[in-house]
């Protein structure tokens, strides 16, 4: 039996020659080999750079979730995880215009063309404080003396803080990459504040300051042990 065009159904290609059998292989499939990807993704992560001290700034994941839209696609919206990353799916290729937000932060717009897939990274910034600023964990009976403390305006600070009892009942929340990052930061401005002041601050500093007293900020956050 032959079909229009001169090909024949596949059992009978099965007792053709090897030579025929590669020549109708390429008849049957000539587009196998050239098929094009109809549809890409975008995969990233979102980072957020904040003030440290005077002329140093960081980048850091985002743990807070970061709301992504696409002009083109306006009844759909992605969110980050809580270490920053996304992933968007099913985009034909083409331009568009997407827009990163998070509550607190510069909103980030961009304009992308897609051909193939893409990999970002999306910087959010919180510049907006230009004062070194401290993290702590407090007990609530500590938070006002802590708070009102004569320290933070001597050497320039502001203070950022959770309470351990927050903490607890998860009202407020810090992952263990928030945490470290948090230690990281203070590092840096207790550097900053050795440099400027010599060392005779840290005998002034309140207790609670992430990094100056980390046995108890890991045994709060981490293990619950009293």
């Amino acid at each position: 039996m032959v079909f229009a065009g001169g090909f024949r159904p596949l059992h009978i290609i099965i007792e053709l020659s090897m030579k025929k059998i590669i020549l109708l292989s390429l008849l049957y499939f000539p587009l196998s080999g050239f098929a094009q990807k109809s549809y890409f993704s975008i995969t990233g992560r979102a980072f957020v750079e904040e003030y440290i001290v005077p002329n140093q700034t960081t980048k850091s994941p985002l743990s807070a979730g970061t709301y992504i839209q696409i002009k083109e696609m306006p009844e759909r919206g992605w969110l980050t995880d809580t270490e920053g990353y996304f992933k968007i799916d099913s985009l034909r290729e083409g331009k568009y215009h997407l827009t990163f937000s998070c509550i607190g932060l510069e909103r980030v717009d961009t304009l992308i063309l897609i051909n193939d897939n893409i990999d970002l990274k999306v910087i959010l910034s919180d510049l907006s404080i230009q004062i070194p600023q401290l993290s702590l964990i407090l007990s609530k009976e500590e938070e006002s003396n802590v708070l009102k403390d004569n320290f933070w305006d001597k050497y320039g600070l502001k203070a950022s803080w959770y309470t351990k009892e927050s903490l607890q009942d998860k009202s407020q929340r810090i992952t263990i990459l928030d945490y470290f990052h948090k230690v990281k930061r203070n590092q840096i401005i207790f550097d900053y504040l050795d440099k400027k002041y010599g060392y005779s601050w840290r005998f002034e500093a309140p207790k609670g300051i992430i990094g100056l007293n980390e046995r108890l900020d890991t045994c709060e956050i981490f293990t619950n042990c009293n």
